[in-house]
């Protein structure tokens, strides 16, 4: 009767919060957070990952094995498919398609319109989709031009589409709770889209990290350590830190290609030789506080189970990020064990014997060239991306794992130089701007002197009227009102 009684009460604790939360976000273990979408006329509803990794829309436009669910392209009487191909290459996985477009819409955010849009209809895919996933495309909300690419063919952004449409810019906070008990291992969260006319709550934003560079959401990460909760306790006791705390050799490691944050990925990335070190502190904690665990765990990315739930007896991990007030100060996100000890399955067991249950996990850090906030260091906190002011803001939350924010600290000189966080990269817009330029140059002298050549010809041909050309332009058909179509 307790086990029943239990059960009863974690099913009522599951559905008030869920429903009290008024989630609209949700994922299996290692699978990022997916969101509904409406597609087309008449709509058809799926499922996209939110990815602020990449800039694409991008849907499966066929069954795969796993998955009979999928955007019917020949049911969509609004859809302008382009036949233009573009592929996309990501950490992992690939997939190639055609350039499209079509009315898109989110029952769960009311205050975005629908709104014609570029997409990407996936035709083939290479390790892509996970097996089982509920998903069946990606939503990216990263800036220009990380995105798919083709011959002459860029896939614009739904993002900047529906910013057009609404006439200012729009910006998103992004409220990831994980999941909702040791015994379940699905993740729900929240996205939330404000007009920057709207952005009162920015002001509950403390800790703002200014965005480098405007292709992913690249910020300054200047440290990755396990923390020493009682240190960082005295530390804002004092109101002071130790500036000697940022290693600007390890800081330049970290930054040296980028640091971003990326809703897409599941971990947090970091160079070999801070992996390393932070995983080795951790495994000691670990034995210190007699788990065990075994290397292929922390080393190898192996799953570890247990017949019962743990927890965690282990540090938390701090992440040092360079603050927007000031160029020589940061602050810092904590980020505790059930976090990054990240449970991928949960499951109960029937046997003639009884019950077995069975809990498995897996580290959420891996060894990386570049460095990557994934969704393991936004579990527990609201992270508001503010494209148009150029600032990310993180802050506690009222849901997930009890992940920490403190600061500011202040350090014994500039970041910016001292992390070599202040190299310059061309401006995207004006790069891609100055090509069109070019091309379209190109093309009036090369026009000019065709005609010139064939102007004797010309003559010799009878005048008649061409039909009118099918085709139309994707970046304008964004702006077409539903009502003319």
């Amino acid at each position: 009767m307790s086990i029943f009684k239990s059960l009863v009460f974690q099913v009522f604790f599951f559905i008030n919060y869920i429903y009290c939360e008024d989630f609209n976000l949700y994922g299996e273990a290692g699978q990022a957070y997916a969101l509904v979408i409406n597609i087309g006329h008449p709509p058809q509803k799926l499922h996209v990952l939110v990815d602020t990794g990449s800039t694409t829309l991008a849907i499966a436009a066929y069954a795969r094995k796993d998955s009979n669910i999928y955007f019917h392209k020949e049911n969509s009487t609004s859809l302008y498919n382009s036949g233009k191909e573009v592929q996309a290459k990501y950490s992992q996985g690939t997939w190639s398609g055609t350039l499209a477009s079509d009315f898109i819409q989110f029952p769960t955010l009311p205050t975005v319109p629908e709104v014609r849009s570029d997409l990407a209809l996936i035709t083939k895919s290479y390790k892509f989709f996970m097996n089982g996933s509920g998903w069946q495309g990606l939503l990216g909300l990263a800036y220009l031009p990380v995105a798919a690419w083709g011959d002459s063919v860029v896939v614009g952004s739904w993002l900047d589409f529906a910013e057009k449409v609404n006439g200012r810019a729009l910006s998103f906070e992004l409220k990831l709770c994980g999941s909702t008990s040791p015994v379940n291992a699905t993740h729900y969260g929240n996205l939330r889209m404000f007009d920057d006319r709207n952005t009162s709550e920015a002001g509950e934003y403390v800790f703002r990290t200014p965005i480098l560079r405007k292709r992913w959401y690249e910020i300054g990460v200047l440290a990755i350590r396990v923390s020493n909760s009682t240190a960082e306790r005295e530390r804002a006791a004092n109101e002071t830190r130790d500036p000697n705390d940022v290693d600007f050799e390890e800081c330049r490691l970290i930054n040296a290609e980028k640091s971003i944050v990326d809703s897409g990925t599941t971990g947090i990335r970091m160079p070999d030789a801070v992996f390393r070190r932070v995983v080795g502190e951790l495994r000691s904690s670990a034995r210190t506080s007699n788990t065990l665990v075994l290397d292929e765990f922390w080393y190898h990315g192996e799953a570890a189970c247990w017949p019962e739930p743990q927890e965690w007896n282990l540090p938390s991990l701090a992440v040092d990020i360079l603050a927007s007030e000031a160029d020589d100060r940061f602050f810092t996100l904590e980020i505790p064990a059930q976090s990054f000890m990240r449970v991928i399955s949960a499951r109960n067991k029937s046997a003639s014997s009884g019950s077995v249950s069975e809990f498995c996990y897996k580290l959420g850090l891996e060894a990386a060239p570049g460095t990557v906030l994934g969704y393991t260091a936004m579990e527990g906190l609201q992270v508001l991306f503010n494209r148009s002011a150029g600032w990310i803001g993180w802050r506690e939350s009222s849901c997930g794992p009890a992940a920490r924010t403190s600061g500011p600290w202040n350090a014994s000189g500039s970041l910016l130089s001292s992390c070599g966080l202040d190299r310059s990269l061309p401006d995207v817009n004006v790069s891609i701007k100055a090509a069109q330029w070019t091309l379209c140059a190109i093309s009036v002298v090369a026009g000019a002197v065709l005609v010139y050549l064939l102007a004797p010809c010309i003559k010799m041909f009878p005048v008649r009227r061409l039909p009118r050309s099918q085709q139309i332009s994707l970046s304008q058909a964004a702006l077409v009102d539903r009502d003319t179509t």
